[in-house]
């Protein structure tokens, strides 16, 4: 029941963002993959904290005045952030008596992937300065690598709030403070990632950095990061790893 439940329900969010131009149609059937997944697993408690990310990620921009940056999310862009906590839910599934590991890599894979998002939005529209994270010098906010201490304390709120609302999936208060822990250390791989791997580009024809292949209608020069990395490929694996030590230690925890 609670797979028939989840995917009406998944599909029904999925098709409003889609109306809503929160999600291409690729994306929304992404979504309602990762959706169904997490509420068929673990019910109303394991969809929350996905839902909390979709939602908060999608509306903060407009939230923060910055309207101008929402564009709908493809499938890439959702799995990018969905494949860990679906594994997860899958793996929690299948090996029913290590379900509570599965369930802290879920946890905080989530909340990296939250933190992560609420530190971009936060540290663009507040950060000051904002710094390289492995040059330390300042650079322009939104460029990847870039840290500050308001999207830092952003991205550490948005991971609590992300593992507090999938309490009852872990209830005690270690492996929750545990995976709000690894959720932030998610979110700073994520940005050391993006500082060193992540394809960087400069616009010939404005001479901004971007991490688009084309701008001002023209392909860009790739200036460093490894071809192919993208930031979609950067959250992938940031959370991917998140989730594998959540598990771990969940596991040897238990």
């Amino acid at each position: 029941m609670n797979w028939l439940i989840g995917s009406c329900v998944a599909g029904l969010i999925a098709l409003l963002a889609y109306r809503w131009r929160l999600l291409t149609g690729g994306g929304a059937w992404a979504a309602v993959v990762v959706g169904a997944s997490a509420f068929g697993t673990g019910g109303v408690w394991s969809s929350l904290p996905m839902v909390g990310f979709f939602f908060t990620s999608s509306l903060l921009p407009r939230a923060l005045g910055r309207p101008h940056t929402i564009e709908p999310r493809t499938a890439a862009q959702v799995l990018a952030n969905g494949l860990a906590p679906t594994l997860c839910c899958w793996g929690a599934m299948l090996l029913p008596t290590e379900a509570e590991a599965f369930w802290l890599g879920y946890l905080a894979s989530v909340a990296a992937a939250t933190a992560d998002t609420w530190a971009t939005e936060f540290g663009v529209r507040f950060g000051s300065p904002v710094r390289h994270l492995t040059t330390w010098r300042c650079i322009p906010a939104g460029e990847s690598g870039g840290v500050s201490w308001q999207g830092t304390l952003a991205g550490v709120g948005g991971a609590c709030v992300i593992v507090l609302s999938g309490q009852p999936l872990l209830q005690a208060v270690a492996p929750l403070a545990l995976a709000a822990a690894l959720g932030v250390m998610g979110m700073g791989l994520d940005s050391l990632l993006g500082a060193t791997l992540q394809t960087r580009y400069r616009c010939l024809l404005c001479a901004t950095k971007t991490e688009r292949p084309l701008c001002c209608g023209a392909p860009t020069q790739r200036i460093g990061g490894l071809s192919g990395v993208d930031n979609n490929a950067v959250n992938a694996l940031s959370t991917l790893a998140t989730a594998a030590a959540g598990v771990i230690l969940g596991y040897l925890h238990g």
